[in-house]
């Protein structure tokens, strides 16, 4: 599921993901998926959709975060977005047994 949300003057990214993550480091759970390469370019009435942070996985031998973005999303891209939603410092640096949250996209 995903929340859509019009930019209004004085957001920002951060700002965004404090609001409904309760976290601004979080922001490019929110810039990756809409495209934004730039987290301090958005414009007040850009549309942006909010995907909500429900699923998760447990890491296993043999797993990085490009193949696990690759079998979620069908994007190896898409890892920057799963090591911010995690707090991911490196993202080639996970852990066996570790618990990944994935942001869900479900209708971008």
């Amino acid at each position: 599921m995903v929340t859509k949300y019009e930019v209004v003057a004085g957001d920002t990214l951060s700002k965004l993901a404090q609001r409904f993550y309760g976290d601004a480091t979080l922001f490019p759970v929110i810039a990756v998926p809409n495209g934004i390469t730039d987290p301090d370019e958005i414009t007040v009435g850009q549309e942006l959709l909010i995907p909500y942070i429900t699923e998760r996985h447990t890491v296993v031998p043999g797993d990085t975060l490009r193949a696990l973005a690759e079998d979620h999303y069908g994007n190896a891209e898409m890892f920057a977005m799963i090591a911010a939603a995690n707090h991911v410092a490196d993202p080639n640096r996970i852990t066996v047994g570790q618990v990944l949250f994935f942001p869900n996209l479900t209708n971008f």
